[in-house]
C-alpha cells in the first residue's frame, strides 16, 4: 500500500526501505550483517529481512554465508551501464574526458553532490604508470575532496550552515579540513577562483583539481577533477591543470546548455 504523507507525493514504504539498504551498503566498504542494517535503519529485522531476500533475488545484493555479510550485487552493474548510456552527462563526460586523459597523462573524474558526500558517477583513466586507484560508486566526505569544494559551492553559506550543523568533519588525512569555519572559506574561494583545490586532503599522496559542471539554469550539478601524484605537482604543472579542469568543466555545462560558459 502507498504511503500518502500529507504534502508529499505518495510513496511505497517498502521501496523507501529497499533504497536505504542500497545506500547503506553503497556506504560500507566491507558490507553489512542484517543485525547492523536493522539498528542502522531502526527497522525491525524481520521486515529488512524479507526486502533483503527480495534483493537477493533479484541480484541487488549478496550474501556471504560464512560472514553473514550483504554487499552490493551485480545487477547494481547493469543498471549502472544502463544509466551511462542513456546519460547526457555522462556520455559527454568520456567524450570530453579520454582525450584529456591521453593528453595530460593523468586521471579525470566526475562526482555529484549527495548530502554531505560526493559520488563518483565517471572516471578516465591516465596514460601514467603511477595513477589514481579509485573506483566509480566511491563516496567520499564532501569536505575533503576538491570535487566536494566545487559541489558545496553551488550552496550558500546558510545551505552549508543547515548541512553541516552538529557535524563533526571526518579527517582522513592531517591536511583535511576540520572545522565549518575553515570549510566555508575554502568554498568561498572555491566559488570565487571557479576551482578547487586538494592538497592531499582525501589521499596524503595525491593532488586533485577540480571545477564546476552546471546545467541550464546555471546550477552546479556535477564536478570534474584531475588527479595527479604529489611526485608529479610543480607551480607550471598546477596552473595547466587548473586551466585543463576549467575548461573541460566549461565545455560539459555548454553541452548541458549553460550559455555562461563561453
Amino acid at each position: 500500500m502507498l504511503n500518502t504523507r500529507s504534502g508529499t507525493k505518495p510513496t511505497s514504504p517498502a521501496v523507501e526501505r529497499a533504497l536505504a539498504v542500497l545506500d547503506l551498503l553503497a556506504r560500507s566498504r566491507s558490507g553489512l550483517t542484517l543485525s547492523e542494517l536493522s539498528r542502522a535503519l531502526g527497522q525491525a529485522k524481520s521486515s529488512l529481512h524479507v526486502v533483503l531476500s527480495t534483493l537477493e533475488d533479484a541480484g541487488f545484493v549478496v550474501r556471504d554465508t560464512a560472514s553473514k555479510r550483504y554487499t552490493l550485487g551485480p545487477q547494481i552493474l547493469t543498471l549502472s551501464a544502463a544509466y551511462a548510456r542513456q546519460s547526457d552527462l555522462l556520455r559527454s563526460f568520456y567524450e570530453i574526458a579520454s582525450p584529456l586523459a591521453r593528453e595530460l597523462g593523468e586521471t579525470v573524474q566526475m562526482a555529484v553532490l549527495q548530502g554531505r558526500h560526493v559520488l563518483y558517477v565517471a572516471k578516465q583513466e591516465g596514460t601514467q604508470w603511477v595513477r589514481l586507484a579509485s573506483e566509480v560508486g566511491t563516496v567520499l566526505p564532501a569536505h575533503a575532496t576538491a570535487l566536494g569544494k566545487c559541489l558545496l559551492a553551488g550552496l550558500s553559506d546558510a545551505e552549508l550552515d543547515r548541512l553541516f550543523a552538529g557535524v563533526e568533519l571526518e579527517r582522513l588525512t592531517e591536511r583535511t579540513i576540520a572545522t565549518l569555519d575553515a570549510l566555508k572559506a575554502e568554498v568561498a574561494e572555491a566559488r570565487a577562483r571557479g576551482y578547487a583545490v586538494d592538497r592531499g586532503e582525501t589521499l596524503p599522496d595525491v593532488n586533485c583539481f577540480g571545477a564546476p559542471v552546471r546545467d541550464v539554469t546555471g546550477a552546479v550539478v556535477a564536478a570534474i577533477s584531475i588527479s595527479v601524484p604529489v611526485t608529479r605537482v610543480t607551480p607550471e604543472r598546477t596552473g595547466e591543470l587548473v586551466a585543463a579542469a576549467r575548461q573541460a568543466a566549461n565545455v560539459l555545462s555548454r553541452r548541458l546548455g549553460w550559455a555562461a560558459a563561453t
